[in-house]
């Protein structure tokens, strides 16, 4: 049902059930890849030429390259800031290479999340050493994104439906509700799981 309502959320999950050689690879291997290929990009002063190789990977991967790339440009707009005020005080070419920088870094994470499913991603990460409480809490925190995405969605249909306005009041009220409202489903859930001999790790 949130898939329907809310496809491009999920567009990941989507893309990371598919078959290819990156694919098939074993997450802890590609954790560790992306993370030897993050630091590269951040210390390396050729690093811009790792482009080269997001570009090979994202063809192997047989992944839709024009929607990844795009989903990677998500973290310019908070970099730009930065950006701006480095060239501001005169280190323009700083200012640049802190925004390939930062794109070229979230575009090994969307390849990661692309090519390897939530589920197995976590299971991997535990497997290295991540705090299993923190493993738990990123698994929760997506599987329930999906259920907050799909009730935003459908008091958003139905205030519209009702001729309701577009305006700062009126969100602020609706994510008044929904934040009431999954609080309260949060401690349903945290009532059910303790009824149920939860003991604050999954196996």
């Amino acid at each position: 049902m949130a898939q329907r309502i809310a496809p491009d959320i999920f567009a990941f999950d989507e893309w990371s059930r598919r078959k290819s050689p990156l694919h098939a690879l074993d997450p802890r291997a590609k954790i560790l890849a992306c993370l030897a290929l993050l630091i590269a990009t951040g210390t390396w002063p050729l690093a811009w030429s790792l482009a080269a190789l997001a570009l090979i990977l994202l063809l192997a991967a047989r992944l839709p390259i024009l929607s990844i790339t795009a989903r990677a440009a998500v973290v310019l707009p908070f970099t730009l800031v930065f950006a701006a005020f480095t060239a501001w005080m005169g280190d323009t070419p700083r200012a640049v290479a802190l925004l390939w920088k930062s794109y070229l870094s979230a575009l090994w994470v969307c390849l990661l999340m692309a090519s390897t499913p939530l589920e197995r991603l976590l299971e991997a990460a535990a497997r290295l050493g991540v705090p299993r409480l923190l493993v738990d809490v990123m698994h929760f925190t997506w599987r329930y994104i999906a259920v907050i995405s799909a009730q935003a969605w459908r008091m958003r249909t139905a205030a519209l439906a009702r001729g309701g306005e577009k305006s700062f009041q009126v969100s602020a009220a609706s994510l008044a509700v929904l934040f009431a409202s999954s609080y309260a489903r949060a401690e349903r859930i945290h009532r059910a799981m303790l009824a149920r001999g939860a003991a604050g790790v999954t196996r």
